[in-house]
């Protein structure tokens, strides 16, 4: 018979061992069964993309390099974890045409319904804008957000499940904007922008860029993604005869601006958005190729990009892409964008000391990573610095001999 000592005991430890596993314990999120998105086999990861709209060419083109880096992973068994068990990964997604109010009920279907472990490569600003605070209130992951925005990257305090990617567009307009001012002489700027946070920012880091400079601004207009035509704003815009126009503009917009403003008789030098300055869906059929004043930056290796097109990395992508996502296109930059994210977040599941959402979080937020080939050279991923994206550099760039020729940093 149990003494009344080992009796209690026995009790008491059950107690403690019940309270743990409510209390959201290691014995929780060690258990494949208690933590969303996970078994024994499987992590299911989710993303919402603009699979439709003005930039359905380029969300295709990022689910489609995710899901070919993913079922790759997959044909060789999977993600070895932490807890000795491989995992395959499931990728949900679904469209959300680029508008805020369709990511939020996307958002609501992965949580919900298809119960994902982390969200990846949400595609937008003003989509990602939408879905934050409750990601964030729900504690889900938001891994690599596909946007340029500061506030995904720069505050990991104020929204701890958000971990932002690229480098960010401020930081992008602050390098064209000193690489105008290195230039040493009177220039003025007129700017196209997208009325929305995307156009703020790329605005606001141009003007920091310019600052105390030679350069100033002109003159700037505003344009919806749903406007069928600049021409008017291009318009008002040629009228300042600037010597510099700044297309802070998604793909759609930008051939047609360029070439409108050739039809007024203005031809200033042209700086454009990384986000649009793809030779094969931009450049080339806008017939702008042998334009000699094109300006851009990057942070990948871009297939459309003659000096990289038989890079191992690129052709290691597109034969991915081909056999797993033949309905995307891995010319489009957002391509090796994802891509690039991809091979980052599958070394962050393989970093988890927990199988459970936190354990991905304090993953990301450690990660380093300097062999993801298809980044330019000399860029790797660092998470560990929580006021910036993973990836805080990029290359400014200037268009020449059918493609982009890297500039030397200002200043060198």
């Amino acid at each position: 018979m149990r003494s009344p000592k080992l009796v209690g005991l026995l009790a008491t430890t059950a107690a403690l061992a019940l309270a743990l596993t409510a209390c959201g314990g290691r014995a929780a999120t060690t258990d494949a069964g208690a933590v969303p998105g996970i078994t024994d086999t499987t992590v299911t990861i989710g993303s919402s993309f603009a699979l439709s709209g003005p930039l359905g060419a380029n969300g295709t083109a990022s689910k489609g390099a995710a899901l070919a880096y993913f079922e790759t992973v997959n044909a060789a068994g999977g993600v070895m974890m932490s807890d000795g068990k491989q995992r395959k990964i499931t990728f949900v997604y679904y469209d959300d045409a680029y508008t805020p109010a369709k990511a939020v009920q996307n958002y609501s279907k992965l949580v919900e319904s298809d119960k994902v472990f982390s969200l990846f490569q949400t595609f937008g600003t003003a989509t990602n804008l939408a879905i934050m605070k409750k990601a964030n209130a729900d504690g889900v992951p938001e891994a690599f957000v596909n946007a340029g925005d500061a506030v995904f990257s720069n505050d990991r305090t104020a929204n701890p499940w958000t971990i932002g990617w690229q480098p960010t567009y401020a930081s992008e307009g602050v390098a064209y904007g000193k690489y105008l001012a290195s230039l040493g002489k009177p220039l003025t700027v007129a700017v196209l922008r997208q009325s929305d946070t995307l156009g703020d920012v790329y605005l606001h880091g141009l003007e920091e860029g310019v600052a105390g400079s030679q350069v100033t601004i002109a003159g700037v207009e505003s344009y919806s993604p749903t406007d069928a035509t600049v021409d008017s704003q291009i318009t008002n815009l040629a009228a300042t005869k600037a010597d510099v126009l700044y297309l802070a503009a998604i793909p759609s917009v930008v051939g047609g601006a360029i070439n409108h403003a050739f039809t007024l008789g203005w031809q200033p030098k042209v700086v454009i958005a990384s986000v649009s300055s793809s030779i094969s869906q931009v450049i080339a059929p806008a017939k702008l190729t042998g334009y000699p004043e094109l300006y851009s930056a990057s942070f990948v290796k871009r297939a459309d990009d003659p000096l990289w097109a038989n890079d191992p990395a690129v052709t290691t992508m597109t034969a991915q892409m081909k056999r797993y996502a033949a309905d995307a296109n891995p010319m489009i930059s957002n391509a090796p964008y994802t891509y690039a994210a991809a091979a980052a977040l599958v070394e962050a599941l393989k970093g988890m000391k927990t199988i459970s959402r936190q354990g991905l979080m304090d993953s990301l937020n450690a990660l380093k990573v300097d062999d993801i080939d298809i980044l330019l050279p000399g860029l790797g991923v660092d998470g560990t610095n929580r006021t910036a994206p993973p990836v805080n550099g990029i290359t400014l760039q200037h268009f020449e001999n059918g493609g982009w020729a890297n500039l030397p940093a200002p200043g060198h």
